[in-house]
């Protein structure tokens, strides 16, 4: 089967290559981090441009109320319609990088001191965040998204989380690595591949993979595509800008 690569970097710097069919093209990638030092800790979403009014369009309706400036890029903030929850959200040369509260949308000096607590660099393969030194936090966690439609997702977690993902037993054989079923909690005794998620195990790294419900494919080409898929964590390259 022709395979085609990707290469993206992660929030902490580093790249994932994935591997996959030529089947289908990929139809989104979205990166996640979160820091955390102490009592506290804060989550962040990394889309393409025009993730922001992407979200408070469909995900969860919202208004725009506040746009400030920090580091030279611009800054938005927007409520939602409930007021249950607001976004704040950086818009880079070719990343948008979001975090999302609880209620209606926080001041003007909490967003920037937010957003101003961070190093960001922003490549074309990928938005780089990391917090300054003085903030005193760590990263927890990262994950790598990548859509294919009518096929299924991927989310890859950063190296140093994926062992905690990967089962110690040994899983059934795919072309470059290993993988293992594990049904959705609710679910029993069904067979259908959309009510279970697969850990996929690579040489050089893992990925939850969710394969979708579509009618423009089988089951079994669901499963063709999942049994061809590579991931490989590495080391970033490549020219960045520099948001801040």
């Amino acid at each position: 089967m022709a395979q085609q690569q990707i290469d993206l970097i992660a929030p902490s710097g580093g790249q994932v290559r994935v591997t996959l069919p030529e089947t289908a093209p990929v139809s989104s990638v979205v990166t996640g981090v979160r820091f955390a030092g102490g009592s506290y800790g804060t989550g962040f979403q990394i889309g393409p441009r025009g993730y922001h009014d992407f979200a408070c369009t469909h995900v969860a309706p919202a208004k725009l109320r506040e746009r400030l400036v920090v580091h030279g890029r611009e800054v938005l903030v927007a409520e939602a319609d409930n007021r249950e929850s607001s976004v704040a959200t950086l818009i880079g040369t070719y990343h948008e990088l979001m975090t999302v509260f609880a209620g209606p949308a926080p001041k003007r000096d909490r967003v920037f001191a937010l957003f101003n607590s961070l190093l960001i660099t922003d490549h074309v393969g990928g938005m780089v965040v990391r917090p300054r030194s003085a903030t005193l936090l760590d990263t927890m966690s990262e994950q790598v998204v990548v859509v294919v439609k009518d096929y299924g997702s991927m989310s890859i977690p950063g190296p140093n989380h994926a062992s905690a993902l990967a089962p110690k037993h040994a899983g059934a054989p795919t072309v470059h690595g290993e993988v293992w079923k594990a049904a959705y909690p609710g679910v029993t005794r069904s067979a259908k591949t959309s009510d279970h998620a697969f850990i996929l195990g690579c040489a050089r790294g893992v990925a939850e993979v969710h394969l979708t419900e579509s009618a423009a494919t089988t089951e079994q080409e669901r499963l063709d595509w999942l049994n061809e898929l590579n991931v490989s964590w590495g080391d970033a390259d490549g020219k960045a800008n520099v948001v801040c």
